[in-house]
């Protein structure tokens, strides 16, 4: 069994260990995957990120994403509209390297946000599943795609169909079946909530004794839980953990602080670790658009062969 098949299996195993986990405790396991968990992916992502330029063609472009980002916040853009606009911003990075065309384009994203973006559900999109259930889940099986594609590896489909079914077999296998929610969970997962009452298309929806929204937790947890896997998983396939002693020092300094933050202060320890995600969500961005573009050029490949 060569590396790449052995990292497959390992994350077929992480994939049904956090479905059982999901179906026991969702409140919690969302709390402490996204405590515990996310800090570490979210530097260690960022610091592999920039090691490789971000995956935009320039050295410098990255900078004008950042830019955008800060002048949107502080203009006090509505938060799905700065989302959407630095979405389109990474993809127009990445087709044309040229000023002439990249300010216009982004031009036109720009008022196409203001005319697509009025109140709808794209703007629910952009604004709350996009930095959430679109990223943990969409995204991550995107990139599963894209390396079964480009490997050609049994393993690598096998992981990628058990990713799809999980979240099927989590709707339909023990309803009824979970722990009593804690206390603690009851307290802090107020946050989360938004997801399980604009998804459920109820505001006064009773988040943790309606069996709609359990099972919905289940499906939020398995996707936080298992997209941190993940990243933890890839050491030997993309070397994320290939850095310097003193970054590592560094890195592993603000995750301890960021765990100990959120359970020492939760309202401040959550502010944090939401800018954190953010922050990780946006820089990511070029980096999916290649993704989306790899499993069309593989696809292609494919056809013409038919």
């Amino acid at each position: 069994m060569n590396d790449i098949s052995r990292i497959n299996y390992y994350n077929i195993a992480a994939m049904l260990a956090a479905s059982c986990l999901a179906v026991l405790i969702p409140f919690e396991l969302v709390l402490l995957s996204y405590a515990i968990l996310g800090p570490g992916h979210y530097l260690t992502e960022i610091s592999w990120l920039n090691g490789r330029q971000f995956f935009t063609p320039k050295k410098y472009d990255v900078l004008i994403v950042i830019a955008v980002a800060v002048i949107a916040f502080l203009l006090r853009v509505p938060y799905a509209y700065v989302v959407f606009y630095l979405f389109g911003l990474a993809f127009i990075l990445l087709i044309t390297q040229s000023v002439i065309y990249r300010i216009p384009a982004f031009a036109l994203v720009i008022v196409a946000g203001y005319f697509l973006l009025d109140g709808n559900i794209l703007q629910t999109i952009f604004g709350l599943y996009v930095p959430t259930l679109i990223h943990v889940y969409f995204f991550t099986g995107a990139f599963m795609l894209f390396g079964a594609l480009k490997d050609k590896n049994v393993s690598g489909y096998l992981a990628f169909i058990v990713f799809l079914a999980c979240p099927v077999l989590l709707c339909v296998l023990f309803p009824g079946r979970h722990a009593t929610v804690s206390g603690w969970a009851i307290t802090n997962y107020g946050d989360f909530g938004r997801l399980n009452s604009t998804t459920l298309r109820n505001p006064h929806l009773d988040i943790f004794n309606n069996p709609f929204s359990i099972i919905l937790t289940r499906l939020i947890a398995f996707a936080y839980t298992y997209h941190y896997l993940n990243w933890f998983s890839k050491t030997q396939v993309i070397n994320w953990h290939k850095m310097t002693v003193k970054r590592s020092v560094i890195i592993g300094i603000i995750w301890a602080a960021s765990i100990a933050l959120y359970f020492y202060n939760y309202r401040i320890g959550i502010k944090w670790l939401f800018m954190l995600s953010l922050a990780h969500v946006i820089l990511e961005f070029p980096l999916n658009h290649r993704s989306f573009m790899g499993i069309g050029r593989e696809i292609g490949v494919r056809l013409k062969k038919l």
